[in-house]
């Protein structure tokens, strides 16, 4: 026997001792001695004997992958089941930019890429026809993008009303939107269509945000999106709503206070949260112009999820207790596909529009034609972790799954740096501490 790769062991002020191990997820609490015992066996590197453990232990550590057999085999346990992940078909994740319009010109966003063009019906139609033909399909992840997806209020509602008529399985759907066209009209569409969460995007406390998202219409873009958000609320409480606040270094510090204000005003109401989300340093060339020294590196991001909680008390997805993702961004999977309203098909949402990335187009007759041989087989193997030596000797693996392919592609055919990481990466005992504190504080933060 052998200590997993994937095992850490850590102790809270020498008085209490855990094992934790990334590819089963358990969190052991263990004795001093058995902990010391542990440590010195993983130092030593060396296989031993089961014997050494009595038999009681020696199960509940080998059942939770703590002792291996074998290091190689525990590698192709979590490769197996990320191969039947990719080979599903029964699931498909469909992303669909209804138009590329949008009213506001963020420095970050896919501004180049926008076009004022509406998705038309013949368009919608061979879609539909093309998520049917997948005869084993049981269920449909839909995501409404864009530029500005409430932009095209009429063509979500066309475009739900000819898919459900064609697929009456069951359908999930969400929208990532700016908030700032939402009015009764749309609020009825979207609940015709069902969505169940709205991601809204902030850039900040008021003065921030409105610098950046602005119209020559609108004094006040930040207060008009609180009282969307409240109507929205008001009159569809089920729809969840996530405001997403773009971080930099530039407007870090304003997220405290506006996480504060934002549990102030929408107070008492259900399904409204809020989640830093930070800009990292891409290299992409629409950013070109912008001073990336205000871009977060990973131990920044870390050390600043860490920090909203252990000093500020912020609630944040980052803080839930870690566990193996096993399952990939989809574009691993051939099944998912994002379309923009001329028909052009990418992998991935954020390539929606850039029409260098895209895999081909669809046609009448329920195909993709023009394919991109090049963007296909790169964003369906490129950068694969699984064949990363790096990524499979990482402990981290389960439950990063070598991060964003994109980011990893980037990085191997382009020349980029990004750092596709989790955030758990070298601070996981800071994390799984973390989680330990707020358990016994009776907070469930699974």
């Amino acid at each position: 026997m052998k200590i997993s790769n994937y095992t850490l062991l850590f102790d809270i002020e020498n008085k209490e001792f855990f094992t934790y191990n990334t590819l089963s997820n358990a969190l052991i609490e263990i004795d001093e001695e058995t902990y010391s015992q542990l440590r010195r066996l993983q130092s030593d590197k060396t296989e031993f004997d089961c014997s050494l453990f009595d038999a009681e232990l020696y199960k509940v550590l080998s059942d939770n992958n703590i002792l291996t057999e074998n290091e190689k085999d525990d590698f192709l346990l979590y490769k197996s089941i990320i191969w039947r992940q990719r080979q599903q078909n029964n699931s498909m994740h469909l992303t669909i930019a209804p138009t590329m319009d949008c009213c506001f010109k963020c420095h970050y966003c896919f501004e180049r890429y926008k076009a004022k063009e509406h998705m038309s019906e013949t368009v919608m139609n061979s879609i539909v026809k093309y998520v049917t033909s997948f005869k084993d399909l049981a269920s449909l992840k839909l995501t409404w993008f864009g530029g500005e997806p409430l932009m095209a209020p009429y063509e979500i509602e066309a475009f739900d009303k000819k898919l459900k008529k064609e697929f009456s399985k069951t359908i999930t759907s969400n929208i990532i939107t700016t908030g700032f066209h939402i009015n009764t009209e749309i609020i009825k569409i979207l609940k015709n269509a069902g969505i169940t969460s709205a991601q809204i995007t902030l850039d900040g406390k008021k003065e921030t945000h409105n610098k950046i998202k602005f119209v020559n219409d609108c004094d006040d873009v930040f207060e008009k999106f609180m009282r969307n958000v409240e109507l929205l609320n008001d009159t569809a409480p089920d729809i969840e709503v996530v405001f997403r606040v773009n971080l930099t270094k530039e407007n870090a510090g304003e997220y405290v206070d506006l996480y504060n204000y934002l549990m102030s005003r929408f107070k008492g109401r259900k399904n409204i949260a809020a989640s830093p989300a930070f800009v990292m340093d891409r290299g992409a060339s629409n950013l070109q112009s912008v001073d990336k020294s205000i871009f977060f590196n990973h131990k920044e991001r870390s050390e600043y999820i860490l920090n909203l909680t252990n000093k500020y008390h912020l609630d944040s997805p980052f803080i839930r207790y870690p566990k193996p993702f096993f399952y990939e961004c989809a574009i691993r999977n051939n099944l998912a596909i994002s379309f923009d309203a001329e028909g052009n098909a990418y992998k991935c949402w954020e390539l929606i529009g850039n029409k260098e990335y895209m895999i081909g187009q669809i046609n009448d007759n329920v195909q993709l034609t023009n394919i991109n041989p090049k963007n296909l087989n790169r964003q369906n193997f490129g950068a694969d972790p699984l064949d990363s030596p790096q990524c499979i000797r990482c402990k981290f693996l389960p439950i990063c799954n070598g991060g964003c392919p994109i980011q990893r592609i980037e990085n191997e055919f382009e020349g980029k740096n990004n750092c596709t990481c989790t955030p758990y990466k070298d601070y996981m005992e800071d994390f799984l501490k973390l989680h330990i504190a707020l358990k016994k504080q009776g907070y469930q933060n699974y």
